[in-house]
């Protein structure tokens, strides 16, 4: 079940208990990230729907959202014990907030889905007509440019993936490493721009470019320790380095290693078990792909898709380095091999989005 699925559901049934039109109930993404403790979704509904009920508003002594996400607890509740809706959990919380908890199935569903990062983050194929804008970076002249380039590129294409008709095809294909800058000849990077490519290589600087919000940055400002948000060719901060200090190169190894345990599953290798405490951190960030997706277009800011990102790829480093699966008793563990395939999938997705190549094998 994907968070379309899980809305449609919630907003349907909200309709159904207060006998409103659906299209008269707000549109809300279910979040992972405001899931409570067990639970794989939350959705903010009942808040949204205080000042649409008027006199619909359910009695009792509970604060309004509470009374109201109660009522729609009750309808899923309904329609799970009539088989068509096979949620595991349900419960309101003291927000108002309807915290719902998948079922084995369902968790199921959601990974193999996710594994189609273009469908699951847009609930469309990516077979229509046209290009994607790319702008040629080498060719501003100060930094400064140069990112507001590369911000209008991730602009543009998250519109074009979220927009009225179906976006051009999406990634596919091996993907290397190599970058045209770092590995190419130099001798022709006269810009400050064109020498920061040149330092840092095009890649990290669309995320360097992307990852801070003000227009207008300072020449100083940074988004992290040593992460200049004008890296240049003098001071190109960690944004060179091939570590885990590098917010690029973290999503880009995140996903040619994901792609790489799943070739190695796929070849007969064994599967990677993680305790639940690991796993669903991830089912909880992909629940979060498309809300995220959504929110960057509508705001026009490409840094949320690269904050997001970065959360699932570190919810997703959490669970390939878990430690207690091993000695955890095995009904406490998950083996998931269709979470490596969900994982790429969305960070393959989201880096094309950005404009930054996602490479294929480690």
């Amino acid at each position: 079940m994907t968070p379309a699925d899980l809305e449609v559901v919630l907003r349907e049934t909200a309709a159904r208990v207060f006998d409103l039109p659906v299209e008269r109930v707000p549109f809300v993404w279910p979040r992972g990230d405001q899931a409570a403790e067990g639970a794989d979704a939350a959705s903010a509904l009942a808040p949204r729907m205080v000042g649409l009920l008027g006199d619909r508003l359910p009695e009792g002594t509970d604060r309004p959202p509470r009374r109201v996400a109660g009522r729609i607890v009750d309808g899923l509740a309904e329609l799970r014990d009539r088989g068509r809706f096979p949620c595991a959990g349900l419960r309101a919380d003291d927000r108002g907030f309807v915290n719902l908890t998948l079922g084995a199935h369902q968790r199921e569903e959601l990974l193999r889905a996710a594994a189609d990062g273009p469908r699951f983050l847009t609930g469309r194929a990516w077979d229509g007509a046209g290009e994607w804008p790319r702008t040629g970076l080498h060719e501003a002249g100060p930094v400064a440019q140069a990112r507001r380039w590369a911000r209008a590129d991730a602009r543009a294409r998250v519109a074009l993936a979220v927009g009225g008709q179906a976006p051009p095809p999406g990634p596919h294909g091996e993907v290397s490493w190599r970058d045209p800058y770092l590995d190419g000849g130099r001798d022709g990077l006269f810009t400050p721009a064109a020498k920061a490519l040149g330092a840092i290589g095009e890649d990290n600087a669309r995320i360097a470019f992307c990852r801070s919000v003000p227009e207008r940055p300072r020449e100083t400002e940074t988004t992290g320790r040593d992460l200049p948000v004008l890296p240049s060719a003098e001071y190109p901060g960690a944004w060179a380095r091939l570590t885990d200090a590098n917010p690029a190169f973290r999503l880009r190894y995140a996903h040619a290693h994901a792609l790489s345990r799943v070739r190695w599953v796929g070849e007969g290798g064994p599967r990677h078990e993680a305790c639940e405490r690991h796993t669903a951190p991830v089912r909880r960030s992909l629940v979060d792909g498309p809300s995220a997706l959504d929110g960057a277009a509508r705001r026009e800011e490409p840094h949320i898709l690269v904050r997001y990102l970065e959360t699932l790829a570190g919810a997703y480093d959490e669970w390939r380095t878990c430690p207690s699966a091993a000695t955890a008793p095995a009904e406490h563990t998950t083996a998931d091999p269709t979470l490596p395939s969900a994982v790429a999938g969305i960070l393959r997705t989201g880096l094309f989005l950005l404009g930054v190549s996602a490479p294929t094998r480690l």
